[in-house]
């Protein structure tokens, strides 16, 4: 099939860390080109376009879609800003890719959604480690066979302090990753939820525990969740405390199953071999060792050759929504896909809050908060 490869006009909104991320990858697409930046504090959209050479930069949404006419709009700022300014970069005539989460409430990704549908725009939401390098593998593998029939999946998110939130949100403000008791949740727990959804099919229902903050503590330190899917578990562990902090996932098939790590790249496979007993032990911890060492070095490899990139997810998930607008397709993660995600921290965030651990239904709200400097 022909694909018609459309010139995107591209505009950020939003001018912190990781809009220079978006902007790096959206550069990288050869039909694309970066056109503006918009944040609500000039003086940052003015250096953040100086800097990297963006043409034109704005202090208000509607005057730059006005002024430059984006066909794509990358929305990388706070989550509480994600609904309206995507709304508005929509309603200007650009498709979204919004960061996660879409949004903080159910009732502003259905807004999100609706306004999409109304005026034939697409939406994509930014799980990017869907498409992470090992990801795609564990996919692959889960796809082939060989992996069985899943059984579980568990997911551990660990928090970075110094990452989250430790740079400030400027102007003496704490970072909004960190400004509130379940603003860490919101932050990186969309990647642990989705990569165990993506495995264990829709979800039927949620349990969870959680340790309340101490005094003087603000955030929750520690979370544990488990979704129940149509015939498998998923298991999710959020850590604030735990070091060094750590990114796993575990897949558990009926005839092998995989350890991914998620910081350094690598998977492991473990499977039964129909070797002598006393054999068998030695190579259950040789085999996954020659593979991590594998791995390791093709890393390195990877890393010294410049074919491995920090946020590899975000390039792709990059690469396939520009791709599926100059086809006509479906995003690589729709509107739906992210108001599922948000309905799940919504779900988490009102079972700590009522301190029960019994299934409830998923809960919806509306969108709060002002500041957009991401």
């Amino acid at each position: 099939m022909s694909t018609f490869r459309k010139q995107h006009r591209v505009a950020l909104i939003g001018a912190g860390r990781i809009a220079a991320v978006h902007l790096g990858f959206a550069r990288s697409v050869k039909n694309a080109t970066v056109v503006g930046v918009c944040d609500a504090d000039p003086a940052r959209a003015e250096a953040f376009a100086r800097e990297r050479n963006v043409p034109a930069f704005f202090a208000d949404v509607s005057e730059m879609m006005r002024a430059i006419e984006p066909s794509v709009v990358h929305v990388v700022t706070p989550p509480t800003t994600h609904a309206k300014l995507a709304i508005a970069a929509m309603q200007g005539g650009a498709n979204v890719l919004v960061e996660k989460p879409m949004a903080m409430r159910v009732a502003d990704c259905d807004r999100m959604i609706a306004v999409a549908r109304e005026h034939g725009r697409r939406i994509c939401v930014d799980h990017n480690r869907l498409f992470d390098p090992v990801v795609n593998k564990v996919r692959a593998f889960v796809a082939s066979g060989r992996l069985g029939d899943v059984v579980s999946v568990e997911a551990h998110q660990g928090v970075n302090p110094v990452e989250d939130g430790g740079a400030g949100g400027g102007n003496g403000k704490p970072h909004w990753s960190v400004e509130d008791a379940f603003a860490p949740l919101y932050n990186l727990g969309p990647h642990p939820l989705y990569l165990v959804s993506e495995l264990i099919g829709p979800v039927k229902s949620i349990q969870v525990a959680g340790l309340q903050p101490t005094e003087g503590q603000g955030m929750v330190p520690e979370i544990r969740i488990v979704l129940e899917g149509d015939d498998r578990f998923g298991f999710v562990a959020f850590s604030m405390r735990s070091q060094p902090y750590l990114n796993h996932l575990a897949v558990f098939g009926t005839k092998a199953t995989l350890r991914v790590n998620l910081n350094t790249m690598t998977v492991i496979t473990e499977q039964n071999r129909k070797l002598p007993k006393m054999v068998g032990k030695l190579m259950a911890n040789f085999e996954p060792a020659a593979q991590l060492v594998t791995s390791a070095v093709g890393n390195a490899i990877a890393v010294a050759t410049r074919r491995m990139k920090t946020y590899p997810g975000i390039r792709e998930t990059i690469r396939r929504f520009y791709k599926s607008l100059d086809e006509g397709a479906s995003p690589p993660v729709t509107g739906e896909q992210g108001r599922d995600n948000v309905a799940l921290l919504n779900a988490i965030e009102a079972h700590l809050t009522a301190a029960s651990a019994a299934p409830r239904p998923l809960a919806t709200g509306t969108e709060g908060g002002a500041s957009w400097t991401s």
